[in-house]
């Protein structure tokens, strides 16, 4: 069950999602223009992470259907990860060429516990606009499901 509830006190949003509980500055929710493939709906998200919890973290949608995605930094899960954006998506992203970008890998969970990182297609966000594209770099030799051990 995944609930949203404003913190009058801290003028702070409370989220529950089925990875634990966590709480949001307002400021630093990013918009995702064209939302995430197959959840083109949801356009406003957190990014959430905790001690218990790291190197991994929550893409949880603020607005809109539920939708929460574990993320990890993709260099974490393949040492020498590098991806070059596309002139068109700094272009989205509003990046220059030297702007410092996040990236992430999304994680899927199968049936039998079993993780996988898409490193085909990692989001990209620019913090300094707070906006995000899930992005899939010309020419990408990374594989779609490339396993991660989680403890």
């Amino acid at each position: 069950m995944i609930t949203q509830q404003r913190s009058e006190a801290a003028d702070r949003i409370r989220l529950v999602t089925r990875f634990g509980e966590f709480e949001a500055d307002p400021r630093n929710l990013l918009t995702f223009p064209l939302g995430l493939p197959g959840f083109e709906q949801c356009r406003q998200f957190a990014l959430l992470s905790s001690p218990d919890s790291a190197p991994l973290q929550c893409l949880h949608a603020v607005v809109g259907p539920t939708a929460s995605f574990l993320t990890i930094d993709p260099r974490l899960v393949l040492e020498g990860y590098r991806c070059v954006l596309s002139p068109s998506d700094r272009g989205r992203l509003q990046a220059a060429p030297g702007d410092s970008l996040l990236w992430l890998a999304l994680i899927a969970i199968d049936p039998g516990g079993a993780a996988f990182a898409n490193l085909r297609a990692p989001v990209v966000i620019n913090p300094v606009t707070m906006t995000g594209f899930q992005v899939m770099p010309h020419d990408t030799l990374y594989p779609l499901r490339h396993p991660v051990a989680i403890d």
